[in-house]
């Protein structure tokens, strides 16, 4: 009786209807069919090796598009995988290397304009090699893209505007990657055109399957992971890549913050902001009675890469903060702005050195610094 009642598989039965041009396409290529298998190949049956063979990239598009209406699921979905598997559907690397692309290429931060700079020379370094592993280990030898990669890369001039793609194109991309390499390991780096674009094409239509796509990239991993996660938070109002309920196996839940740390009439504390997130307060002292916080990451990144990087050469003019220099009585004197609260605070130079080795030390508690590199995982490339 079981087995009656058992249910069978469901084998939907469709009709469509084709215009002229359309039909004869479909009876051509059945006479195809029936003179590759040596036997007659009904209209029907046609129709359905023409889905069959596309199937596996009507599954990829599908599972991309889905994955795309939820982003911050998909994307948090997809670190966390690869920490645990290290291995990723094709349609997960189409999405990851969407938000690569935005990360990459929108709202650059290049100095002396703006500093420091996001992406910095060692991403797109990354980026370039990662595009390179990619392109180079392509199904099809003759890559329809060739000349797209090369413009998108710069090189608009020496492009020809058909899309032939011979021997010539291979070499001139490999050329023009060689030579951009070289010149991102200057001090005079330009950022090399639009890479960002040039790996999602080669992912997305270079033929590599996931195994293929995991051992090409995987080296990349990071740089690629910080990019996606800068990206998400360009996209989608400045928010980071983590669950979107709050997740209570997040250590940070648990963590016992460190005291406050304390230099001369400096004093460093931090607090979780409703935890996830991680404040950080300077207090300068009675004297001064001069304190202010810093409550976001992006903030609380530059802060750190202003203090470790800046070596008063010159203004620091950074997103979050501009820090100017000046002599006087024969000693600096460093003035820092923060731009989002429109508050200046003037520093003696022993003040700022003891500032900067105070928040390096502060960096190091391992406490701190295990929060600051889950943060870092969440918003992405920053400071």
């Amino acid at each position: 009786m079981k087995s009656i009642l058992k249910k069978k598989p469901r084998h939907e039965v469709i009709s469509i209807r084709l215009n002229e041009d359309r039909l004869k396409l479909l009876e051509r290529y059945q006479k195809v069919l029936s003179e590759q298998r040596g036997r007659e190949v009904s209209l029907g049956e046609a129709a359905f090796l023409v889905i069959e063979e596309r199937v596996e990239g009507m599954d990829r598009e599908t599972a991309r598009h889905e994955m795309l209406n939820a982003p911050t699921a998909s994307l948090f979905h997809i670190r966390k995988k690869w920490d645990s598997e290290r291995t990723l559907s094709a349609a997960e690397w189409d999405v990851l290397a969407n938000y690569v692309q935005i990360g990459a290429e929108e709202e650059t931060q290049e100095p002396p304009l703006i500093s420091p700079a996001i992406p910095s020379r060692g991403t797109y370094i990354d980026l370039l090699n990662a595009f390179e592993a990619v392109y180079f280990n392509r199904q099809n030898r003759a890559s329809r893209h060739v000349w797209s990669y090369v413009r998108n890369l710069g090189d608009s001039a020496s492009a020809p505007t058909s899309q032939e793609n011979g021997p010539a194109g291979v070499q001139a991309l490999r050329d023009q990657i060689g030579s951009l390499q070289e010149q991102l390991r200057t001090d005079k780096w330009q950022r090399p055109g639009s890479v960002g674009r040039c790996l999602l094409m080669a992912i997305r239509d270079e033929g590599l399957d996931n195994a293929q796509l995991d051992q090409a990239l995987g080296p990349f991993w990071a740089t690629l992971w910080g990019l996606a996660a800068r990206g998400h938070w360009l996209r989608h109002d400045r928010q980071p890549v983590r669950a979107i309920v709050p997740n209570e196996e997040d250590f940070r839940q648990r963590i016992i913050l460190p005291d406050p740390v304390r230099s001369a009439d400096i004093t460093l504390s931090f607090t979780g902001v409703a935890r996830p997130e991680l404040a950080m307060t300077v207090d300068l002292g009675p004297a001064r009675r001069v304190s202010f916080a810093i409550t976001r990451y992006p903030e609380l990144a530059e802060f750190q890469t202003m203090l470790v990087e800046w070596r008063m050469e010159r203004s620091w003019n950074g997103r979050h903060f501009v820090a100017t220099s000046r002599k006087e009585k024969g000693t600096k004197v460093i003035m820092l702005s923060l731009r989002r609260n429109e508050v200046s605070i003037e520093f003696a130079e022993q003040e700022w050195t003891a500032l900067r080795e105070l928040c390096a030390a502060a960096a190091a508690l391992p406490e701190i610094e295990r929060w600051l590199a889950e943060l870092r995982l969440e918003y992405g490339e920053h400071g």
